[in-house]
């Protein structure tokens, strides 16, 4: 037989409302009657509907990951799939299930709404190049907590956000490569106006300015976070004669796509250009040569994520309370300088 509230009631002699309160955890119950309920619970293997535990005021179990994101093969991006272990692994600690949301097709631009209205999760780790604060502000409203795995700064709206150290990681890449000898060093962007994109490049400047060097900007070009197009761009600098022995990516595949096209050329790595990228993808060890790069702590990242969203559930910290955790970022020298 598959019990419900109201069987379970009867058995008990109890209220449905007395047993809803039990199964959610709720005050208002005697210690005695509690007991009994949750005796005739376990002893018929009740296990209340996730959704209408939710609607009766109580807990799913569930912990989200929601991916806002316009790359269709973004849950197989090198970072998340490493924060994503990390979330699983302490969500399944926490005796949490995890639920992954993901882009839909443009049909279907509402789903993120459907995430919080239907009350499947008890709180969200949000990912993703294009979170809104349209989206934020609609978790907010519907007391859905949640942990932003990247900064952003959204005006009249504090957020709690896990963040690797661009700017210090930027800065040790390029004080590394004038420590080399380099003096003419090309700046690869990924994604415009980015948090992390911004930090990144005052990094970058800065390390440059302590060195008495200034930025040049016909050696500051768009990758678009793309191998590809950091390709397309490397030759098109080599092309215009532009001389450079430097190159600071703001990722690994960006780093990699601009040293295709300098091996294409005949250019020798490191000793004519030293190159850097940054995050520390699996293939940057393999690669030949081996990609000097600053590691991203990428399971660190969805610890400190899940620390804090645990936090908040425990009612150990404000759902709205204005936090920033910034996760230092490491060196990791290879061949490419």
């Amino acid at each position: 037989m598959k019990h419900t509230l109201e069987t379970i009631a009867k058995l008990a002699g109890v209220s449905r409302g007395t047993v809803s309160r039990v199964v959610n955890q709720s005050p208002g119950v005697k210690p005695q009657v509690r007991q009994r309920v949750q005796q005739i619970i376990d002893e018929n293997g009740y296990v209340p509907h996730p959704q209408a535990r939710s609607l009766a005021g109580g807990t799913t179990g569930n912990i989200g990951v929601i991916a806002f994101s316009d790359n269709p093969d973004y849950l197989t991006h090198h970072i998340f799939y490493e924060v994503l272990q990390a979330i699983q692994a302490d969500s399944a600690a926490n005796d949490y299930d995890l639920l992954l949301f993901a882009n839909r097709s443009s049909s279907d631009e509402q789903y993120w709404k459907r995430v919080a209205t239907r009350r499947k999760v008890d709180g969200l780790v949000i990912m993703g190049e294009h979170i809104l604060e349209e989206h934020l502000l609609f978790y907010r409203q519907q007391q859905i907590p949640f942990v932003l795995i990247g900064k952003r700064d959204f005006v009249k709206l504090p957020l709690a956000c896990v963040t690797s150290n661009y700017y210090s990681g930027a800065y040790s890449a390029t004080k590394h490569l004038i420590e080399k000898g380099k003096r003419n060093l090309v700046y690869i962007h990924g994604l415009a106006n980015m948090y992390h994109e911004n930090a990144r490049y005052m990094g970058y400047r800065q390390a440059l300015a302590e060195a008495g060097l200034e930025v040049r900007p016909e050696l500051v070009i768009e990758g678009h976070a793309r191998q590809k197009d950091a390709a397309l761009q490397m030759h098109k600098l080599i092309e215009e004669g532009l001389p450079f022995d430097g190159v600071f990516a703001a990722n690994d595949l960006m780093a990699f796509g601009a040293m295709e096209v300098l091996q294409q050329r005949g250019i020798n790595i490191p000793q004519q250009v030293a190159v850097v990228g940054f995050d520390d993808v699996q293939a940057a060890a393999y690669y030949s040569p081996a990609l000097t790069t600053v590691r991203q702590d990428k399971r660190k990242l969805g610890e400190e994520a899940m620390r804090m969203l645990l936090d908040m559930l425990k009612g150990n910290m404000a759902a709205d309370e204005a936090r920033t955790v910034m996760i230092d970022c490491d060196l990791i020298v290879r061949e490419t300088t």
